[in-house]
């Protein structure tokens, strides 16, 4: 709640403008590779959603290492299930600039390869609460 209270965390999922600032000013400024994890929207349909975020990086001059996307929206939570449709447009939408990884229900090496079988331009997947 602190974070999202002070514009952080989720919050920024709100304004993809800043978020790409600070993610190509972290990017200038290390280093070491930096990535960064996003969820598919604050709330919804009617948000900024992850494609807006991926567009805002993309045109950095100092791009992440990789993004790494949560395919919920930050209010699921995990009461529904992820949409590896939208880990599919994310990874085609980056194209070149960096690859995209899916998060989201892989909970099971059988998990992985549907995940991997709905979104084939993802350049991998990241395991989180099944680990």
């Amino acid at each position: 709640y602190e974070a999202t209270r002070r514009g952080l965390g989720s919050a920024l999922l709100r304004k993809p403008a800043k978020l790409a600032r600070l993610v190509g000013g972290l990017v200038e400024g290390s280093p070491l590779p930096v990535s960064v994890k996003i969820r598919l929207s604050p709330a919804g349909n009617k948000d900024v959603n992850a494609l807006e975020h991926i567009e805002a990086l993309a045109a950095l001059d100092h791009k992440p290492a990789f993004v790494t996307l949560h395919a919920r929206t930050a209010t699921q939570r995990y009461g529904r299930a992820a949409t590896w449709e939208d880990v599919e447009a994310a990874a085609r939408k980056a194209g070149d600039a960096f690859p995209v990884l899916g998060n989201g229900d892989v909970l099971t090496h059988f998990e992985a390869r549907r995940k991997r079988a709905v979104a084939p331009a993802a350049a991998g997947l990241m395991v989180g609460r099944g680990a």
